[in-house]
């Protein structure tokens, strides 16, 4: 009798573990993304070199989402990236130096990736973040992430502002009659 129990509570904790053993990993189908941030720059530094000072700029990308597999927060998970790009409406292409962007993860269930290049390798168009888990390279979402590059800049950007706004001003006022 003694063993028809525990046969019996064998076969009960068999049969609640079973659906967890056969539900497996999320499948890519099941994961939705919420995007919760997005961050695009770019950092210049300045050198002095012996033929004066040396700017180098550097794209900065940074993204902060959440995952979820039919609903449920997906918490605690290895995942990796990675970053295609394109321009306009081309085929994306892979980027060189991005093929596996490490992913952070914090207890709350958020997750980051971020990645930085020399400016002059990042040309302006989308990145996009190939996200998937570590252990399976099927993509199961994606960020998407737009870099421009600045045709003006510097001081040549302070004199254009200041005829913008010199041109503007002119505007107003010739269109403003003196009251009588």
């Amino acid at each position: 009798r003694h063993l028809e129990h525990e046969d019996m509570s064998r076969y009960l904790l068999f049969a609640a573990l079973l659906p967890l053993a056969l539900a497996g990993p999320c499948k890519p189908s099941d994961v939705s993304i919420t995007q919760d941030g997005v961050y695009t720059d770019v950092a210049s530094t300045y050198m002095q070199t012996q033929s004066g000072l040396r700017e180098d700029k550097v794209a900065v990308f940074s993204a902060e989402f959440r995952l979820f597999c039919k609903g449920e927060l997906i918490k605690d998970e290895a995942l990796v990236a990675s970053v295609v790009y394109r321009s306009g409406s081309e085929a994306y292409t892979p980027k060189a130096g991005l093929k596996e962007v490490g992913v952070m993860s914090n207890s709350t269930g958020s997750y980051q990736i971020s990645f930085a290049l020399p400016e002059a390798q990042m040309p302006s168009g989308e990145y996009k973040a190939q996200i998937s888990f570590a252990n399976d390279k099927e993509t199961v979402a994606a960020i998407s992430m737009f870099h421009s590059v600045s045709m003006i800049t510097g001081q040549h950007m302070e004199i254009l502002a200041t005829v913008v706004l010199l041109i503007q001003a002119y505007y107003v006022f010739s269109q403003v009659k003196p009251s009588q």
